[in-house]
C-alpha cells in the first residue's frame, strides 16, 4: 500500500482546494439571501379589502367565463403578493373564504366533487348533505355541501349559468355546524355576476 500525505491549511481544510470551499458555501448562502431580499423588497403581502370593492375573475387558462362579486361586510383581507386570475382567497376573523370561476363546465354536480377534493384532504375534512342551490337575486343554480372537520364546518357551493361557466365558493369557519349564519353562500352568491361559458 501506498501511503498519502494530505496537507491542510489553517482552517482545516486541504491546501489548494479552498476554492472548492468558498464555492460550497456561496452555493448554500446566496439562496437564503435572494429569497429574504425579494421578501423585504416586496413588503407586506397582505392586501385589504374595502367594504364595496368590486372584485373581478377571469377563468384560466381558457379565458372563456369572467366574474364580478363583492365580499359582504367588512374587514376582508387577501393573503400573497397578488390576486391570481381564477381564484382568490380572503380571510376575516377566522372565517376564510375561496372564491373561482371556471368555464366549460357540463356538470356542476362533478365540478363541485372535484373542487372540494383538495379542500378536505388538505385539512382532513369531510364533506356531504350535497344538494340542489339557487340565487334569485343572482340568477344562479347549482349544488352545495357541507364541510364538517374536527372544529371546523363550512360550505363549497358551485352555481352556473346554463352556458358553461361556473362559481366556486368555499367558506370555512371554526365551530361545528355547517348551517351557521358564517358559512351561508347568500350574501356572497348574492353579488355574483357570472359572465361568459
Amino acid at each position: 500500500m501506498a501511503e498519502v500525505t494530505i496537507r491542510l491549511n489553517r482552517l482545516g481544510l486541504e491546501r489548494g482546494r479552498m476554492w472548492q470551499a468558498v464555492l460550497a458555501a456561496v452555493a448554500v448562502v446566496l439562496p437564503v439571501a435572494v429569497w429574504i431580499g425579494l421578501e423585504r423588497a416586496l413588503g407586506d403581502s397582505v392586501q385589504n379589502i374595502g367594504e364595496g370593492d368590486t372584485l373581478f375573475l377571469q377563468s384560466y387558462p381558457v379565458a372563456g367565463a369572467s366574474l364580478e362579486y363583492e365580499l359582504p361586510g367588512s374587514g376582508w383581507t387577501s393573503p400573497g403578493v397578488h390576486f391570481a386570475d381564477q381564484r382568490q382567497n380572503f380571510v376575516r376573523d377566522h372565517l376564510t373564504a375561496s372564491v373561482e370561476v371556471d368555464s366549460g363546465v357540463d356538470s356542476l354536480e362533478r365540478l363541485l366533487d372535484r373542487r372540494v377534493q383538495p379542500v378536505i384532504a388538505q385539512n382532513g375534512y369531510i364533506y356531504n348533505n350535497v344538494r340542489d342551490y339557487a340565487n334569485e337575486d343572482a340568477g344562479l343554480a347549482g349544488f352545495r355541501a357541507d364541510i364538517i372537520g374536527i372544529d371546523s364546518a363550512g360550505s363549497i357551493t358551485v352555481v352556473g349559468n346554463d352556458k358553461g361557466a361556473a362559481a366556486i365558493l368555499v367558506l370555512i369557519a371554526p365551530g361545528a355546524d355547517p348551517a351557521a349564519t358564517d358559512v351561508d353562500p347568500d350574501p356572497y352568491v348574492a353579488t355574483f355576476e357570472l359572465e361568459g361559458k
